[in-house]
């Protein structure tokens, strides 16, 4: 079992535990990745020797030499291995040859090259064979790799090749921004050549160095690595160097890969045993989910870059598998690529490619027609295509067309990808249709999966809030966490609720509100837990449980069920009766709020971002997420959590307040009143607050210390005083004579129309914003006095509040003074009464503050009065006031102990004026720096612990040396602080440094004293006092640059507080808080709503209309905000550092075009100029023609002169043989001889005539001069094989040779000149061997041209430079091979390979009438096979198989060009039966082979006869014959080869698979059906094939026993004991009851009686 280790905790273990249970976690894994994976080796054991020379190395099929089996070290000697040609060779196969053992192999691999740059790679060694599951949970759990959303599977060409550059940078960057912003898996071969190299490349320039977020991820042959016994160690570091051999056939790994499947079969140095692997772990990645909340599995991709034949049947795999694999193709890339491209085009448009007048379409070709049918899975890339759009929109784009997904789907799956991207232009477009309820669900997700861009695309697209939010949905939202340790609000809730939750409780809408009102705090109260939505709440709640109940069956009901049924329906009633009162408005009116506010609760930044711009309100919504963010960072530091997620909530809070101040700064250069009416206008959606308060209660000073806010505030701090001057002196004359009062100036209506009025200026009647409170006061006001107008104006202003108020206080405190300074008497004296009732008014105000503060709860509303720091300090002046004037009245000690209480009482009343100083804005920036000074003392508190540690130490050995004999008292502890204390300032008692000195007798040690006296003032004044002058020297500075804002957020304070108190000074306030009862008195009696408690407060009341046009206001300023911040990020210097780097990257791809046409054009013209030559020579031509023509006139008279020079005696001159008569045939002889020889010729002899005359003198003779024909150089046998290959396929008609593919080679100036030769000869000479140029293949030539031609398709051509002939037949074979996964039938123009003769069944009419019995045919027929294939990887257990290619047969026995699979019997097998077969025994065994075989396929003929119509399918077995190998004289067995998925459907056994589908049913009902029908005495097992056509049955026989001299069928028969099996296991299915069938089995086995 592996062990899992989440958290360690070693603080209360000694650390030896700690090590070593780290070291069991470190085995434990070791052992889970060496338990999992294994190796594979080469066993050694039948091994197959090849010699290609006579060498004394024999080598392993496995690809090592013999003496390097570790197993066969102990084996017999070389000499005893067989050699070539022996016979006794054993084909080497991976499951038999090779042996498993733990893996010892995995790691990390550091690659390093010359560039110093190490990359980090993880690795592990595995077998061939290993498990995808176990492959999936290695790269997820050990290696730590991310969930993949996609898969991109990227396949090519192995060996290095040219890329076009415009291809290398589309394929390049596509496929890394691709995987990168969908968080997809690379899978490639991983090595360093070929497309993986590319794949190498485009990760080094466009992909990020995090391991994690790299997920490339290479599947790599293990034998065929470069140095790889360097990688073997177990969880080791390995350095890697990746620098191969040129001339070794290995490879190395790609550096920039991140991990490493490196699969072991036990070969080396052989390429392809990865592919299994590789598709089986695709398909495994396939079946995972790409998300949890989706269930849409992972797509899988297919990449193709340039690439073999072997690329396009793997093209063909992916689209016809299931469910289908897209196909991505890179046009322009070579090869592979290239013809699909092509074939593709031409089926887009759905036309052929062939000739439609011969017939051919794409339905003939079974392989293009295959094409045809999934050209939809099939995306072609032109990199060079001016409107294709970007490479990794065109592959994710292809990627969702190609799942054939539905529009829901698709939306998930880019969801998933978060590419809003391809959403819009590919799945939300016009005219798509949805189902109901689709976009809702991908609303949800894409909030829930924090994809900001698609939520901004749905509500682009209509989705609407209103009908998309719901409880159900806001409490989904609520309750899925961010990630498995996310529980933050679970946290909250506890807090909140002062208990403890259980896991997986889900929290509701009220809990929510309850959080909110938790961490806002003072008088917000959320709306989730007012009495309206709680209404609504129970209403929906209960309407539910109320649907459960009556849904469940009577039955089902317990006696108790019908009355708690009633109770149920009487709650419903109810609550529908509170919804009925409270009205049918809908559950969230302000949704984007709602969700805004869920979006800061779960943290999720960008999308509270994305939220913040939509609804109303922006400014106010800034200000409560700046509150929220800090409050959370708050309690995330106060609950010892992550300091990393307190400082990123800090910095989220920030954000907000910025953005609050940066509207706030917008809106108030657009429109000043504006923006102050946007600060003080009540806020129905956020409790009634308005946004200035609740950025006080967010601490957000730079916005209440903007210009807007201090405006408004001093606006609220005159009032409607009109004061810019010398205000103070005007207030205080005014408040000492009140007629002046009515020479003061007062604002007018239209300049206090943004300025909040309090509560009591609403009930008073002025100015108010409400209607109501417009109508019932219109009559008062003007019924109301002018100077009573003035009087209340004045003395409502905050600042003349303010001067009452001081101006009271300074008079009590001279009486207070007075009262402490003078004598008490007995009884209080007139000053202490009215200091009695000045202090026990402001109790009584205080305590009016605390019960009419805005919060609810008592304890919220002591909790924020105590809040503030002066009313701390006015509750305990106020408390010793009290206690005091209880202990005067005591005429004793008591009264002298209540004295002094009202001494120190009176440090606080002095105190008390710091706060009145305040107001003063430069006073009060002094007082905010002592404040702040005073607060951070509490960081110092460790500073003043240091030097009391250094005190008490020097004081108590200093007291402890100077007094001895010092008893036990109070005075000990004195003595020991009090001096060493007052040295710290400077007082250093010289007079008693030395207590030796004077007449005092000297204690012992008395000598220590003043050094520890020296020491003790070294440390404690100059260090330890310095260092607190420089703590408070550094927090000055700080402190002082930021003073003035601080006072000016303070301020609010100020003014609020003066705002709020009434106009009254105490003791005369006692007159105002009566006024205050009788006016609740009246509130109470007359009923007030919730609403109007709730508007307590200095708010500014809009109607409908302002409100409205205040909202479009801030939403224009919004607008323009972002206008202009998208401007400055566009007009920003890396911005256009990023669009210049982006244009010279264009420039330089233009330049290589450029560059491109250049050497283009310049081959152009080279062809143009050996054209012009051509055209030179052709016009010498007309030239000689037209001096033919002029000289018509003297042709007879040149006739009769050449007539006289025919007869011609031999002369000294030597006569060419070749120049003789016309009619003698001289020129017949020789056509070759040119008319200028002829001419040069009879200029020897003395006559002379001209060349047109001597082609006149021909023409008559019907020698005319045409092109030489080539004809190839054959012989007798050349000629022999080539008429046996035109009698063979004579006859044949259109429809075979419309699927002949013919293949020829030539070679440029392989035997003589190639340029244009004329011969002299007449019509239907041509083929004469005088009048041919013969030719040779092969030799003396340095270019080789080979291709295929079809009937109406040519194949590219291939160039070969300087190879022989041994080497074009090795191309020869490889290219036949190599083109049999395309097309099935090639047509070979030579007829190579080896002679074999080949033995039919041939079906005999028997006496019985419908029966047949098989014979052997008489004699065989001959053949002619090539093998293709020696590699095992078609062998069987008890056959060895290989395929080969008919090039010749005879009399149709096979067909030419077709590619067959020879089967032989294993050696092990032959060995076995020799016992029984002493002579012949291959034989013997393929002749059982067979005859099982046939058994089989008639026993299949009469069950397709006999089966019901509703079983569709008809199954049938291929014919074998019997093949005789006549260079080795093997006896063997051949039959046609299948294409596609072979599958095996039962085995001999008995065991079965479980059927999925129609034709596997079928399948598995023929085997139970052959046991029925032969009653009981057959059974055909060990079905398998390729789709209906099957092969290599077994046919058991009861009777039959193993070693038996009576075996009729093959050696697979295991007799009784598989039938007994199958009886157990079969399982009947549909076919077998259609049949039938059904039950027959169940009948116990009963073996045959001997």
């Amino acid at each position: 079992m592996r062990l899992i280790v989440s958290r360690l905790s070693c603080y209360s273990s000694p650390r030896k535990y700690c090590v070593n249970l780290l070291c069991v976690v470190f085995q434990s894994r070791k052992s889970w990745i060496e338990d999992t994976f294994c190796k594979r080796t080469c066993a050694g054991i039948g091994i197959c020797l090849s010699f290609a020379s006579l060498s004394l190395t024999p080598r392993c099929c496995c690809g090592r030499l013999v003496g390097e089996h570790t197993s066969l070290e102990t084996g017999p000697s070389m000499s005893s291995w067989p050699g070539p040609g022996t016979g006794q060779q054993e084909e080497w196969s991976v499951e038999c040859h090779t042996q498993t053992s733990a893996t010892d192999a995995y790691g990390t691999i550091d690659f390093q090259d010359s560039a110093g740059r190490n990359c980090h790679a993880k690795y592990v060694r595995i077998a061939v064979d290993a498990k995808a599951e176990a492959l999936l949970q290695l790269m997820r759990s050990e290696w730590q790799m991310e969930r993949p959303k996609l898969l991109l599977t990227v396949h090519g060409g192995t060996e290095n090749f040219p890329l076009p550059l415009k291809v290398r940078q589309a394929f390049s960057k596509g496929l890394i921004t691709a995987a990168q912003s969908t968080g997809a898996w690379i899978l490639t071969d991983g090595i360093n050549t070929g497309v993986s190299r590319y794949v190498g490349e485009a990760v080094k320039t466009y992909g990020t160095h995090d391991l994690r977020k790299r997920n490339a991820v290479g599947v790599t042959p293990w034998g065929v690595i470069e140095n790889h016994s360097d990688l073997i160690g177990r969880d080791v570091l390995r350095p890697y160097q990746p620098l191969g051999n040129p001339m070794s056939k290995r490879v190395c790994l790609n550096g920039l890969h991140s991990h490493f499947l490196l699969v072991d079969d036990g070969t080396l140095g052989k390429h392809g045993c990865q592919q299994g692997l590789r598709r089986k772990l695709e398909r495994h990645v396939q079946l995972q989910k790409i998300h949890p909340r989706l269930n849409q599995g992972v797509p899988v991709v297919c990449v193709v870059v340039e690439g073999g034949p072997d690329i396009v049947s793997m093209v063909l795999e992916y689209v016809s598998s299931v469910p289908p694999v897209p196909v991505f193709v890179f046009e322009g890339s070579g090869r592979a690529a290239d013809l699909l491209a092509f074939l593709h085009k031409q089926t887009a448009i759905d036309r052929m490619i062939f000739n439609p007048g011969l017939g051919l379409t794409w339905v003939n070709h079974p392989i293009l027609a295959h094409f045809y049918l999934h050209k939809t899975q099939i995306t072609i890339f032109d990199s060079e295509s001016e409107d294709q759009q970007e490479a990794d929109c065109a592959i994710l784009t292809a990627t969702l067309k190609g799942t054939k997904a539905s529009p829901g789907e698709q939306l998930s799956t880019a969801l998933a990808w978060d590419r809003a991207d391809i959403a819009k232009k590919h799945i939300l477009v016009y005219g798509q249709h949805w189902q109901v309820g689709s976009l809702e669900q991908a609303m949800l997700d894409a909030l829930v999966m924090d994809r900001v861009g698609f939520v901004k695309l749905l509500i682009d697209n209509g989705m609407t809030m209103n009908r998309f939010l719901t409880v159900s949905r806001l409490e989904e939202l609520y309750n899925t966490q961010q990630g498995p340790t996310d529980n933050f609000l679970h946290l909250l809730v506890e807090d909140v609720k002062q208990t403890h939750i259980p896991k997986g409780y889900r929290v509701s809408i009220i809990d929510v509100g309850q959080v909110i009102e938790y961490l806002i705090g003072g008088a917000y109260r959320s709306t989730y837990t007012r009495k309206h939505f709680r209404a609504h709440y129970n209403l929906l709640y209960a309407h539910c449980k109320c649907s459960n109940w009556l849904a469940s069956p009577p039955s089902s009901l317990s006696p108790l069920s019908l009355q708690e049924r009633s109770m149920v329906l009487r709650d419903l009633k109810v609550a529908q009766q509170q919804s009925s009162e409270l009205g049918d408005s809908p559950l969230f009116v302000y949704n984007f709020n709602d969700l805004f506010v869920w979006a800061v609760l779960q943290r999720r930044q960008q999308m509270a971002l994305f939220l913040w711009q939509h609804g109303e309100e922006a400014m106010a919504r800034a200000t409560v997420a700046c509150k929220l963010y800090r409050a959370m960072a708050y309690e995330f530091r106060q609950s010892n959590m992550d300091d990393t997620t307190a400082e990123q909530l800090k910095t989220y809070s920030m954000d907000f307040g910025q953005l609050a101040v940066d509207v706030l700064d917008r809106v108030f250069r657009q429109n000043e009143r504006m923006a102050m009416k946007l600060l003080t206008s009540e806020m129905e959606a956020w409790s009634h607050f308005t946004c200035l308060q609740m950025a006080v209660s967010s601490r957000l000073r730079p916005f209440v210390s903007h210009s807007c806010t201090q405006m408004l505030l001093t606006d609220l701090w005159t009032g409607r005083l009109n004061m810019r001057k010398n205000s103070w002196f005007k207030i205080i004359l005014s408040i000492l004579m009140p007629p002046a009062i009515l020479l003061l100036e007062f604002k007018s209506k239209a300049e206090m129309s943004h300025v909040p009025q309090s509560q009591e200026a609403l009930q008073f009647g002025w100015d108010t914003g409400r209607p109501e409170a417009a109508q019932e006061g219109g009559h008062t006001v003007a019924k109301c006095f002018f100077w009573t107008r003035r009087l209340y104006d004045f003395y409502t202003a905050p600042v003349v509040k303010f001067w009452f108020h001081t101006m009271s206080y300074l008079a009590f405190l001279m009486l207070f003074s007075y009262t402490v300074l003078v004598k008490m008497e007995d009884r209080p004296s007139t000053q202490e009464w009215l200091v009695i009732a000045y202090i026990i008014s402001t109790a009584v105000e205080k305590t009016r503050e605390v019960f009419m503060s805005e919060p609810r709860k008592p304890s919220q509303k002591l909790k924020v009065w105590f809040g503030e720091y002066w009313n701390v300090t006015d509750f305990l002046a106020i408390v010793l006031f009290l206690v005091g004037l209880g202990l005067r009245w005591d005429s004793g000690s008591y009264r002298t102990a209540g004295r002094i209480t009202y001494c120190l009482d009176i440090i606080f009343w002095y105190v008390r004026v710091l706060d009145l100083l305040a107001v003063n804005q430069h006073a009060g920036a002094y007082l905010t720096m002592i404040t702040k000074m005073v607060s951070k003392a509490i960081n110092m508190f460790y500073i003043v612990v240091m030097m009391a540690i250094v005190l008490l130490s020097f004081g108590v050995s200093r007291k402890a040396i100077l007094s001895p004999d010092e008893a036990l008292s109070w005075s000990l502890l004195k003595d020991v602080v009090n001096q060493p204390y007052w040295m710290m300032f400077g007082e250093v008692y010289a007079g008693e440094i030395d207590a030796c000195e004077g007449d005092t007798p000297c204690v012992p040690g008395a000598f220590l004293t003043p050094f520890l006296q020296a020491v003790y003032l070294f440390f404690q004044y100059i260090i330890m006092v310095n260092i607190l002058i420089a703590f408070f020297n550094n927090v000055y500075f700080d402190m002082k640059s930021i003073s003035n804002k601080l006072w000016k957020y303070n301020r609010y304070r100020y003014i609020m507080t003066y705002q709020e108190k009434p106009w009254l000074p105490p003791p005369l306030i006692i007159l105002s808080h009566m006024t205050l009862c009788v006016t609740a008195i009246y509130r109470k009696h007359r009923g007030s709503s919730e609403q109007e408690r709730d508007s307590c407060g200095l708010k500014l009341y809009l109607g409908q209309e302002d409100l409205k046009r205040l909202h479009e206001f801030e939403e224009r300023c919004l607008v323009s905000y972002f206008h202009e911040k998208n401007q400055n990020v566009l007009c920003s210097q890396i911005n256009r550092v990023r669009a210049t780097a982006e244009r010279a990257e264009e420039m330089g791809v233009v330049m290589g075009e450029v560059s491109d046409r250049v050497h283009f054009i310049q081959d152009t013209l080279q062809v143009l100029d050996s054209q012009l030559g051509q055209l030179q020579d052709l016009s010498a031509l007309a030239v000689d023609t037209l001096t033919l023509l002029s000289a018509s006139d003297s042709l007879q008279q040149e006739e009769a002169r050449l007539g006289h020079c025919l007869p011609i005696t031999p002369s000294r001159h030597h006569v060419p043989h070749s120049w003789t008569l016309p009619h003698g045939g001289g020129v017949q002889i020789n056509p070759r001889t040119t008319a200028k020889d002829l001419v040069k010729m009879l200029e020897e002899t003395g006559t002379k005539v001209s060349i047109s005359t001597v082609k006149q003198v021909l023409y008559r003779h019907n020698l005319k001069g045409r092109s030489a024909r080539k004809k190839p150089l054959l012989q007798n046998r050349h000629n022999k094989a080539r008429l046996r290959f035109a009698t063979a396929h004579g006859y044949k008609d259109r429809t075979f040779w419309r699927n002949v593919i013919w293949s020829d080679e030539t070679k440029i100036e392989l035997f003589g000149h190639n340029n244009h030769r004329y011969v002299w000869r007449k019509k239907g000479e041509a083929c004469k061997p005088k009048n041919t140029i013969p030719t040779v293949k092969h030799r003396g030539g340095s270019i080789m041209l080979w291709g295929i031609i079809l009937l109406a398709f040519l194949k590219n051509l291939a160039m070969l430079v300087d190879i022989d002939c041994f080497c074009f037949g090795c191309i020869q074979k490889h290219a036949i091979a190599s083109l049999i996964p395309i097309f099935p039938v090639v047509a070979w123009s030579l007829a190579a390979g080896e002679e074999v003769s080949v033995y039919s069944l041939e079906e005999v009419e028997a006496a019985v009438p419908e029966s047949s019995i098989s014979s052997w045919s008489s004699q065989g027929l001959s053949a002619v096979l090539q093998p293709l294939s020696s590699e095992g990887c078609l062998d069987g257990g008890l056959r060895r198989a290989t395929l080969v290619l008919c090039t010749w047969a005879e009399r149709d026995v096979l067909r030419v060009g077709c590619v067959y699979v020879v089967k032989a019997i294993q050696p092990d097998v032959v060995r076995t039966w020799q016992r029984v077969f002493h002579s012949d025994t291959p034989l013997q065994l393929c002749l059982r082979e067979i005859q099982q075989q046939r058994a089989a396929q008639k026993l299949m003929h009469v069950f397709n006869q006999v089966k019901p119509e509703n079983m569709p399918h008809s199954p049938r077995f291929l014919d074998m014959s019997l093949l005789h190998w006549h260079s080795d004289g093997q006896w063997l067995t051949i039959e046609r080869n299948m294409t596609g998925d072979f599958r095996k459907y039962n085995n001999n056994t008995g065991e079965e698979i479980a059927p999925c589908c129609g034709m596997e049913e079928t399948l598995l009902a023929f085997s139970h059906w052959t046991y029925q029908y032969s009653c009981r005495e057959l059974l055909v097992l060990d079905i398998q094939g390729v789709g209906s056509e099957l092969t290599d049955p077994s046919v058991i026989r009861a009777e039959d026993k193993r070693y038996s001299d009576d075996m009729v069928f093959g050696p697979a028969n295991l007799g009784d004991a598989a039938i007994h099996s199958f009886v157990i296991k079969h399982t009947c299915n549909s076919c077998c009851e259609n049949l039938g069938l059904s039950g027959e089995r169940k009948e116990p086995f009963r073996p045959p009686l001997l």
